[in-house]
């Protein structure tokens, strides 16, 4: 469940919105979120919808998910029984690969990330419009949304980047754009909380069973 009332500045108004959002595999295939900002559309609020017809895909949890089949696929082809040093390595290169699963759950830099990445508008019903952009992320066991309102016409207004301290300028698929209001808020996801806590437990099995066997004499 995501609520986007949480505020950057003390301006800033937001509509008041629960809504769920359902994550299957590396994609969100189903959201709905209400905004209202106050330096953007404040006559009414703003509707956005992700459908399963047109699921957002979030590189992070691809990126866990290959990680993952690496490990399942070492496991796969391991023959019992084996020797001593055998089932050592099997259980470091599993702890490699889950290890490297959990950390793909960290926020992710800056190149995956608005203003680097295009954020497009046809994730969502109906589109947004080219001076709004919402993006997804994973940060850690929550689902983070990023939501930004731009302006692109600010020059024609006779703003200089640099000239307002209120606001940040960024370079925006290659066009100078101001940052009319900035929202970030996050919700805890249900599946993610459960996949680390299976993904920890495993690596607290692989170091287990890794010192058993250091400690076993040949």
């Amino acid at each position: 469940m995501i609520n986007l009332n949480k505020k950057k500045k003390p301006k800033q108004i937001l509509y008041r919105s629960h809504r769920f959002i359902t994550l299957t595999g590396s994609h969100i295939t189903k959201a709905e979120l209400l905004i209202k900002l106050a330096n953007y559309h404040q006559d009414s609020p703003i509707k956005a919808t992700i459908t399963n017809a047109v699921p957002y895909f979030l590189e992070q949890a691809q990126q866990a998910i290959n990680y993952i089949s690496l490990a399942m696929n070492r496991v796969e082809k391991f023959s019992m029984p084996s020797y001593k040093q055998a089932t050592i390595e099997l259980l470091e290169d599993l702890y490699q690969y889950v290890d490297r699963a959990l950390h793909a759950f960290d926020y992710p830099n800056e190149a995956f990330l608005f203003p680097y990445k295009v954020c497009h508008p046809k994730f969502f019903s109906p589109p947004l419009k080219q001076d709004l952009v919402i993006e997804f992320c994973i940060q850690d066991v929550y689902i983070a949304c990023n939501i930004y309102a731009l302006d692109y016409n600010f020059l024609k207004h006779g703003t200089k980047a640099g000239s307002d301290n209120q606001h940040s300028f960024v370079t925006y698929k290659d066009k100078p754009v101001m940052i009319l209001e900035e929202v970030k808020t996050q919700t805890q996801s249900p599946t993610l909380t459960e996949l680390k806590g299976t993904l920890k437990l495993v690596l607290e099995w692989c170091q287990t069973y890794k010192q058993m066997l250091l400690q076993i004499e040949v």
